[in-house]
């Protein structure tokens, strides 16, 4: 690359899609700007926590799968050192500042090796995305054609 040299760490913090970036023993170890933004959470929060105990299960919803599912799509890209993709994902986050109160999120994510100068994966980059609006506008829409299209209803081409 000729001009200006390019800081890839300053790329890293800007960048607008949140980033978390997970040693193998899911420890983290650095979130850009975007993952704050998007968890409410502060680096100091999280930096040296294990995910599970930054970003545990809402203990009162029996079917949360959040932990689980991110801790085995983070072992599949060690066991592959291939990405991972995780569609629409319902992960609560506890909202900041009021433990115990949980805040309903949908997430889609890729999960990605990167290797360190050897090859082997020294940190995993969780590339997160909350859906939550975009899942309640479809699941609106969803209720709304089940509506139009109820039984007995003429449908009108158009």
């Amino acid at each position: 690359m000729t001009g200006p040299q390019l800081d890839y760490a300053a790329v890293y913090r800007h960048f607008p899609v949140p980033v978390l970036l997970l040693t193998p023993e899911l420890q983290i170890a650095d979130a850009n700007l975007a993952f704050l933004k998007a968890t409410g959470r502060t680096r100091e929060d999280l930096l040296g926590r294990i995910l599970c105990d930054a970003f545990p299960d809402d203990p009162s919803d029996r079917s949360a799968t959040g932990v689980r599912d991110v801790s085995a799509s983070v072992r599949r890209v060690l066991a592959t050192g291939e990405p991972d993709a995780r569609e629409f994902q319902k992960y609560d986050v506890e909202v900041p500042g009021t433990p115990g109160v949980f805040a309903r999120r949908y997430w889609s994510g890729v999960n990605a090796p990167i290797p360190g100068p050897d090859g082997s994966v020294v940190v995993i980059a969780s590339c997160v995305e909350d859906v939550t609006d975009r899942m309640s506008r479809f699941m609106s829409a969803l209720e709304a054609d089940a509506t139009y299209e109820a039984p007995g209803s003429l449908r009108r081409l158009r």
